[in-house]
């Protein structure tokens, strides 16, 4: 796995448990159809955003770059439906999507729910 920018290991390396266990299968998913993970966004707060990123729930990764996508739409959608059969929510929503933000390139978004952290991780994220 990669970091797009050095700072974001740092901001990985510290997210939730069930986040970063989310995060390495997503790796793994990618690595076993040859294609290296670059994380793109972890904390870094962008325009019009929900704030999950600062609250730290949330990680994207990269499919395209410059107009050239890196997964096919069929490694997408296996992808996406590994992880969201691997790790449920029960609030209606996804852990893992694939979008565009704000006109922005393509990736994947994974997010845990501010239930799913542990009691330990409730003080160092926020809702």
């Amino acid at each position: 796995m990669r970091f797009k920018e050095p700072h974001m290991q740092a901001q990985y390396l510290s997210r939730p448990a069930k986040l970063l266990e989310a995060c390495r299968y997503f790796a793994e998913l990618s690595e076993e159809i040859g294609i290296e993970p670059v994380v793109t966004r972890v904390t870094d707060k962008v325009p019009g955003e929900s704030g999950v990123h600062p609250a730290g729930r949330a990680v994207d990764f990269r499919d395209e770059i410059g107009g050239s996508r890196l997964y096919t739409d069929e490694q997408v959608s296996s992808i996406v439906n590994a992880i969201n059969s691997k790790f449920p929510r029960d609030d209606g929503k996804l852990t893992c999507i694939h979008h565009s933000f704000n006109g922005g390139p393509l990736h994947f978004h994974i997010q845990i729910a501010f239930y799913q952290l542990t009691k330990a991780e409730v003080g160092n994220v926020s809702a």
